[in-house]
Formats: C-alpha cells, structure tokens, sequence
C-alpha cells in the first residue's frame, strides 16, 4: 500500500493566516489578491439611532419625609438623649431599610440620639463616632 502524506508545518501556515489579517487590518492592497470581495461603506450613511432608557436612583431621595431637626448636632453629647441597642443593629445612610448600611453595631452599644422621623433615629455612636440612621424599635433608653 503506497500511500503519500502531506505534512505541513503548523508555523507556515500560522503565517500566513497572520500576514493575511495584517493586510486586512492595515488595507494594504495586494496585487495578486483580487478574487476576495472587498465591502465598501458609503460615507453618508447614518449611524442607528441610539437607545436610552431612564435609570431612577434608589431609594427616591426626594420621595422622604422631610425631618426637623431639634437642636444643634454639635451640642455636648452628654446633654442628648442616650440609648443602648438591644441587638445587633444595621446603622444606615438614611431613615429606610432601601440606604445603604454604614456599619452593624452591636447588641449594647452605646448611642447619642441627634434626631428622630417616625420609627427612624438618626443617631451617633459613642464606641465608633459613626452617625447614621437606625430603626429605634432596637434600641433602649439609657439612664
């Protein structure tokens, strides 16, 4: 059984297929290529037109309950009203469970009360000097 076989070289035919995209990626012509089909696009064609949606941030900053705050946060905090977590406890950016959380404090810190919205108190801990908002059904009055 007399059978021939090609061999090739992988690295011949890795350079050719190399010298063939560096011709298309740098349109140099080449003179005895003219079989290959070349695309021309028109100068006046128009892009399509873009697509947009609207992105809203979450939570809605303008859709909260707007709070007034008694007193100045700069007060002596010994002169504030104290409290104590009674587990531990989410201190977030904002008075809703949507904001983002600051820090998790845990069950017992000590806390100065700066202000308060409904269920929600804006407070600053003594341990971390944090300032943040948490839900005030956790925590404690301190005497």
């Amino acid at each position: 059984m007399n059978s021939s076989t090609e061999t090739r070289s992988i690295d011949a035919d890795f350079q050719i297929a190399f010298d063939r995209a560096m011709e298309v990626a740098l349109a140099i012509p080449k003179a005895a290529v003219t079989a290959e089909p070349t695309v021309t696009i028109p100068n006046d064609a128009s892009p399509p037109p873009l697509q947009t949606r609207e992105i809203a941030p979450q939570p809605n900053i303008f859709d909260q309950p707007i709070t007034v705050q008694v007193g100045d946060e700069t007060d002596d905090p010994n002169l504030k009203d104290r409290a104590l977590t009674t587990t531990d406890l989410n201190l977030r950016e904002g008075p809703g469970p949507d904001y983002l959380k600051v820090e998790t404090m845990a069950k017992g810190t000590e806390l100065v009360v700066l202000e308060r919205s409904g269920k929600w108190w804006r407070v600053r801990s003594i341990a971390s000097s944090a300032e943040g908002w948490i839900n005030g059904t956790f925590v404690t009055a301190k005497n």
